[in-house]
């Protein structure tokens, strides 16, 4: 982080900022005119940053979340399988674990636990 004089205060340039508005705000903390906005201007944006922000962070992690259940669906099957070959399991098991991480599903038609 870089740091500023700005007339004997001290300011911290921020790694990122999401936009020019922004930036300006957070780098002059309490000043919302140096950025052309009222008070209430300034507040505004922050808050509707703030929401994107956490809209953006929850929806990751419940990409996360979704992505957790397929893989783990993925991987058990693929080792009950492996582990349990034969006589037990029909088909190539890492061909179809390769196959559940694109499909992300495990392919019982090409790998099934025999009949």
């Amino acid at each position: 982080m870089g740091r500023r004089d700005l007339r004997g205060h001290t300011a911290y340039a921020l790694a990122s900022c999401s936009d020019s508005v922004s930036c300006c705000i957070q780098r002059n903390p309490g000043v919302p005119e140096a950025c052309g906005l009222t008070a209430g201007e300034a507040a505004a944006h922050i808050a509707s940053t703030d929401a994107a922000m956490r809209r953006a962070n929850e929806k990751e992690a419940e990409d996360d979340d979704a992505d957790d259940g397929w893989k783990e669906h993925c991987i058990n099957t693929y080792v009950s399988c492996r582990d349990q070959k034969k006589p037990r399991w029909e088909g190539d098991c890492y061909a179809c674990f390769r196959r559940c991480e694109g499909q992300k599903q495990w392919p019982f038609k090409e790998c099934h636990p025999r009949r």
